[in-house]
């Protein structure tokens, strides 16, 4: 085929790009924005082209200082004239910071040429431990160094769009120059990530406080120390910052349990139910002593699972507490099928291909790779149905809800109508190619596109009983997050059968998610196992 000619962006395409974010976000959060934001809308507004270009070239760089000597760009053709504006118009400022941070700025050898009492021995790393603010006015004798400001309306404004901190201006270039095809979306249904100006700022603060326990624990300092009064129960009662809120009280409780202050690891750990929590309690209180709460506990996790990691969980720990529950992943692997291979060079799953191959069977390396990618392009429109406030911006790949039970709430019935129209394997095939054909190349989370797919794809439709499938497509539509992994190893087929295995070597255990999808899919008729493999030598 022949290749197409490269895309070739605009020359100020950064800023054709930022002004397209400012216009979306003034129009979507007119109830958000506040002063600080109305300010910096219009003195950006009023800066020359020349002046938004070069702020645009600072604001998306790393750091917050820039040597101005250093900086050329074609499409600003006098740097001087832009730097004074910005200077003037406070955009930036020169020479007037003493933060240690813009000795990086300068290589090894420039820092030995500016001061006398650098060794030319001595690696960067020390050199820029040993000066300080003090040094920093023969830097600023010698040349211009710019410090970007406004960074927080700019941050703000980007939250706003992307609806996270780690949203980048780059995306819009990824999907230009047609690195990644995007899915057409209706904006006319797009939803604002946050309902109030204080759920957008909770999310803004649940990542500085991210960052600040980052740079703590770089610097071994006691996190316990800088964390006391935290507002969790305002950022827990917004539905976006809860998400982050619930994701950095995880990584803060592990770090307490890490250094045994227990009893911190398990005030945090309390203060939300996402998982591991609840198996982490369970375990913290049993190591202290408190037995009938970690039962009680473990008790409510098997009655209530979120995902098969806490019915594992809660069963073993209920049988080794005497609270016997039948359900054993020993006893699933000592009755399981086994093969006897020489010990192989590469991955056990493709040398236990080539032995079935050696019997007249045909068989892809499938694990998650075929389901995910029948999901995928089955329930294509549900995927991408703009009518559920789960699209935000025109970058996004996929719902912002995918992973919450609220995406099988709001669209069970989408999903269930989907499903019935199939009355036979033909008709979800013709759907399928149908998809395959108009969607090609139009990122999708669940869909690899490979060569390979739709026609393995096919056979699996062909072999597999068509009310099993729709089972397991529903049963995935439940938790997106945990249901979409830990499908078997291997499909394999012939004329007249097929078999899923998921291929343990001898010193392999099976995954609590692996034990689910074993266990759901031979509810559903179709035929799998484990499949033990022994070595001859």
């Amino acid at each position: 085929m022949p290749k197409n000619d490269p895309i070739i962006l605009p020359e100020k395409y950064y800023l054709d790009y930022f002004n397209y974010v400012l216009e979306f976000v003034e129009k979507q959060y007119d109830h958000i924005l506040d002063k600080p934001e109305h300010l910096f809308y219009q003195s950006f507004r009023d800066l020359s082209e020349q002046a938004k270009c070069l702020y645009l070239r600072f604001s998306n760089r790393r750091g917050d200082f820039f040597r101005i000597n250093k900086i050329t760009y074609q499409e600003i053709p006098d740097v001087h004239d832009a730097k004074e504006e910005l200077m003037h118009q406070g955009f930036i400022r020169i020479n007037e910071s003493d933060d240690p941070n813009q000795f990086r700025l300068f290589t090894k050898s420039e820092l030995v040429n500016l001061f006398e009492f650098i060794l030319p021995s001595q690696k960067k790393a020390e050199i820029l431990e040993e000066l300080t603010e003090q040094e920093i006015q023969i830097v600023h004798e010698t040349e211009e160094i710019a410090e970007v400001l406004k960074n927080e309306e700019v941050d703000f404004i980007k939250l706003l769009f992307f609806g996270h901190r780690g949203g980048r201006m780059t995306d819009f270039v990824i999907r230009d120059v047609g690195n990644i095809k995007v899915e057409g979306l209706d904006e006319s249904n797009f939803e604002p990530w946050f309902k109030s100006r204080d759920e957008a700022l909770s999310v803004m603060h649940i990542s500085q406080l991210k960052r600040m326990i980052y740079e703590l624990q770089e610097a071994n300092l006691p996190l316990e120390d800088y964390i006391e009064g935290m507002p969790w129960e305002t950022w827990l009662s917004f539905p976006r910052s809860a998400k982050s809120a619930e994701k950095l009280l995880l990584k803060i409780a592990y770090h307490f349990e890490q250094i045994k202050l227990y009893d911190k690891a398990l005030f945090h750990y309390s203060l939300t139910s996402k998982s591991p929590s609840r198996e982490r309690q369970v375990r913290l209180l049993d190591k202290l002593g408190n037995k009938d709460e970690a039962i009680s506990m473990a008790n409510q996790m098997a009655e209530d699972p979120q995902n098969a990691t806490e019915i594992t969980f809660s069963t073993d720990f209920l049988n080794r507490k005497g609270i016997r529950i039948n359900r054993s992943m020993t006893e699933r692997l000592k009755n399981a099928p086994s093969i006897e291979i020489p010990n192989p060079e590469n991955r056990v799953e493709q040398a236990v291909l080539e032995y079935y191959f050696d019997q007249g069977w045909n068989g892809v390396h499938a694990e998650n790779f075929l389901w995910r990618g029948l999901f995928g392009l089955t329930l294509w429109s549900v995927i991408f149905d703009t009518r559920h406030g789960s699209f935000h911006h025109p970058l996004q790949r996929q719902p912002s809800d995918l992973n919450d039970a609220k995406f099988f709430e709001s669209r069970l019935e989408s999903i269930t109508e989907l499903l019935e129209k199939f009355k036979s394997k033909n008709q979800l095939l013709k759907h399928l190619q149908s998809i395959y054909d108009e969607k090609y190349g139009i990122a999708n989370r669940f869909v690899t596109w490979h060569e390979s797919l739709l026609p393995a794809i096919t056979v699996m439709v062909e072999k597999l009983p068509l009310k099993g499938i729709k089972k397991v497509l529903l049963e995935m539509s439940k938790n997106m997050k945990e249901n979409s992994a830990g499908f078997p190893d291997l499909f394999i087929w012939n004329e007249s059968d097929y078999h899923f295995y998921e291929v343990k070597s001898p010193n392999d255990q099976l995954s609590a998610q692996q034990l689910f999808w074993l266990e759901f899919l031979q509810s559903a008729k179709i035929k799998v196992d484990v499949l033990r493999v022994k070595y001859t030598h």
